[in-house]
């Protein structure tokens, strides 16, 4: 990618709106499925007030999608998505593990990385707490260097069912972009895990996202367009990608303070 065109995505800060918007989305799928989406919001039927308690959800993440876009609302927003996605991944320790399965430790991977997104956001907006806690630019990209690998992990070991995902008029093998798209998150996670072209790594994961978002989930959700949980999938893949696009915006944020050129776009 261009060192231009690198730069001006980076100055963009698009990763709150991008996760703002996706959020939203995904509330708003929640919401009219009536329920917690059942692949990424595993939450046990005995579970007390469980429809008040999907509904509550569902309204939070449109509320807080809502609150990323407003400097007044952001930190409280992010912090409302850090403890709503730390939920859905605590639900996820009720799903029992089999050996032959990967859809457990790869739904808590993928509700993590979202925390590390909008983790990134309240850091960028508490910077002394942040460095108390020693939460910073580095252990943002290797937190969501390691998630990569698992979703790289997962597409090898799930290796028909994702090939499944593909459409069938998307050409080629579906087998083929299925290992395709595992190596992405496995380039991806290695260039993040060890901050070489980590910034440049993570606007092309999030391209990746938005390719799956368009092939994979969109098609399906306009000709199908009451099956909200085809849109709630278009939601935490957009959400993915908002968190990982959030990951390249912290650190070019930081490596723009080391260089003093401008390039910092603060995230309030």
């Amino acid at each position: 990618m261009p060192g231009t065109l690198l730069d001006r995505l980076n100055r963009l800060d698009l990763g709150i709106r991008l996760l703002g918007a996706a959020t939203i989305c995904y509330g708003i799928a929640c919401f009219l499925q009536r329920d917690f989406a059942i692949y990424w919001q595993p939450v046990p039927d005995g579970v007390p007030f469980r429809q008040p308690l999907a509904f509550a959800s569902a309204g939070l993440l449109v509320l807080s999608g809502v609150g990323l876009f407003l400097s007044a609302t952001r930190r409280l927003a992010a912090i409302v998505q850090i403890a709503l996605f730390l939920a859905y991944f605590a639900a996820y320790c009720s799903v029992p593990f089999k050996p032959d399965g990967v859809q457990p430790w790869l739904g808590m991977a993928e509700q993590l990385a979202i925390v590390v997104g909008a983790a990134t956001i309240w850091a960028r907006m508490s910077p002394e707490t942040a460095r108390r806690l020693r939460f910073g630019p580095a252990p943002a990209r290797v937190a969501y260097g390691i998630f990569s690998i698992a979703f790289a992990l997962a597409h090898a070991l799930a290796l028909e069912g994702t090939a499944r995902l593909v459409p069938g008029w998307f050409p080629g093998d579906p087998v083929f972009w299925a290992l395709f798209t595992g190596a992405g998150h496995f380039a991806v996670g290695l260039a993040l895990i060890a901050g070489r072209l980590a910034i440049p790594a993570a606007r092309i994961g999030g391209f990746m996202y938005l390719c799956f978002a368009a092939v994979i989930w969109l098609p399906g959700a306009v000709t199908h367009p009451t099956q909200w949980l085809r849109w709630a999938g278009l939601g935490i893949t957009l959400a993915m990608m908002g968190a990982l696009w959030l990951v390249g915006d912290y650190l070019a944020a930081r490596a723009g303070e080391k260089r003093g050129d401008g390039t910092r776009a603060p995230a309030g």
